[in-house]
């Protein structure tokens, strides 16, 4: 069991096979900066035995007669450098410079004399004649006043290691740093994807299901995820269904009341039945068409919002009512332009009537766009702020439709703006009134929203 499940792509497979990859590529990069960083990846001259070779070779020389010393330099000579014996310093091809001094004290230590002479050259320095040189030279005095020259092709030391360790450090830093930024990148895509999918669905139930991908542990939370979110659609759309029904249904038992009352004799009884009658009806007819407007999709396309809502204006001001429209630009967004226009008529509608007037300002924020209607009327206590969101719930007591409505507009106008994403909040105005705030998101694109619905 345990074999199967590590052969299966679990999620601690994938942390396995990530960190391995990671160590791996990061063991390659290191090998590829020691290979190709040339000097600064290379050990310094004192680390690498070169020193001990050409010490060993001069104390050799320098105890050999004068006659051997030019066949004993001949024969010292390796792949590493070459060696050659000069009777004095006059003849060797190279500045009398004292570069080498970080090794000047280890060849005197090794050699046994304290005040032996180092000089070296690098190529672009100027020899003797005055030329160039074009390879790594280094020149020791012996005791009788010859010199033997030792000559390397290429460099095979690198900095000291104080200065190679620093960007060599930083190298394996950045690397390490680059290489667990996708490995991490790689194992927490399926966790943001799913974790987008579920806010998405904390904003709109008919959001499309969940893509099944990544680990088998994200995958199984996937497939529950979709059986709860296809429970949930069932469930509202069952409600919805059903509550229409019942809107529907009661519109015949109205008929006939109203049908029966026609023959009551006492015209008070019948006027005030007519009225009740009347009034159940207008309440029918909104639930109906707040359930119409939540089983009815609306295609999401592009539009300019400022326009929508500008229009909305105009026919409020048409009309004589004291409307104002405030806004920067244009304002382009993704979203159902329909269920937004019902939306903003609506609470225009509830300014101009309860407050006497509406100030619309549009604006552009960090998280999307704001919209908020101002009105001079009494306001709401913040107690009930909530309450009014909710469907039939009405502060005004009279039950009379003229002045208190039948209590599904702000429901409606709230499940459209959540149908997009976003919410409405109410606010007293400090100098009296009240404040709609409407707060929606904006989506990149039209399939970003396409399969929302009107009713969140």
């Amino acid at each position: 069991m345990i074999r199967r499940r590590w052969a299966a792509d679990t999620l601690s497979r994938w942390f396995a096979m990530n960190i391995m990859m990671a160590l791996l590529i990061a063991a390659a990069m290191n090998a590829a900066f020691v290979q190709f960083a040339g000097v600064w990846a290379k050990p310094g001259i004192k680390d690498i035995g070169i020193v001990e070779q050409a010490a060993a070779v001069v104390r050799l020389i320098d105890s050999a007669p004068r006659d051997m010393r030019p066949r004993l330099a001949q024969a010292a000579r390796g792949d590493v450098y070459s060696v050659e014996w000069f009777p004095s310093d006059d003849a060797l091809p190279m500045r009398h410079d004292d570069i080498y001094r970080g090794v000047t004290a280890r060849l005197r230590d090794l050699i046994g004399r304290p005040n032996v002479r180092v000089l070296g050259s690098e190529p672009g320095d100027p020899g003797i004649d005055g030329t160039p040189t074009t390879k790594y030279a280094l020149a020791i005095d012996l005791s009788d006043g010859s010199w033997l020259l030792f000559v390397a092709p290429e460099r095979s030391w690198g900095l000291d290691p104080w200065v190679r360790n620093v960007p060599t450090g930083i190298f394996a830093l950045a690397g390490s740093v680059a290489v667990g930024a996708l490995a991490s990148r790689r194992l927490a895509r399926p966790m943001e994807k799913f974790a987008r999918q579920a806010q998405r669905f904390g904003a709109d139930v008919h959001a499309p299901p969940m893509e099944s991908a990544g680990p088998l542990e994200f995958r199984m939370a996937a497939h529950a995820f979709n059986d709860m979110q296809a429970r949930v659609k069932r469930y509202v759309a069952d409600r919805t269904y059903m509550l229409a029904a019942i809107s529907h249904d009661l519109r015949a038992p109205l008929t006939r009341m109203r049908l029966r009352g026609e023959f009551i004799e006492d015209e008070e009884q019948q006027r005030r039945l007519f009225r009740d009658v009347d009034d159940m009806r207008a309440m029918v007819d909104s639930a109906l068409a707040f359930f119409r407007d939540d089983s009815e999709q609306e295609e999401a396309t592009r539009f300019n919002l400022s326009e929508l809502v500008n229009t909305v204006v105009d026919n409020f001001r048409d009309a004589g009512s004291d409307v104002a429209f405030h806004h920067a630009g244009s304002v382009a967004y993704t979203g159902r332009p329909l269920s937004l226009r019902r939306t903003f008529s609506n609470l225009v509608e509830n300014a101009v009537k309860y407050g006497t007037r509406a100030a619309v300002t549009m604006q552009e924020t960090e998280d999307g766009i704001e919209v908020t209607i101002d009105d001079d009327g009494p306001g709401i206590p913040e107690k009930l702020h909530e309450a009014v969101f909710r469907p039939f719930y009405r502060i005004e007591a009279s039950r009379n439709r003229q002045t208190g409505g039948v209590g599904l507009g702000l429901a409606a106008a709230r499940s459209a703006v959540r149908g997009h994403g976003g919410d409405i909040v109410l606010e007293n105005r400090s100098e009296g009134g009240l404040t709609v705030r409407v707060r929606l998101p904006v989506f990149d694109s039209v399939s970003a929203l396409a399969a929302c619905h009107p009713r969140a």
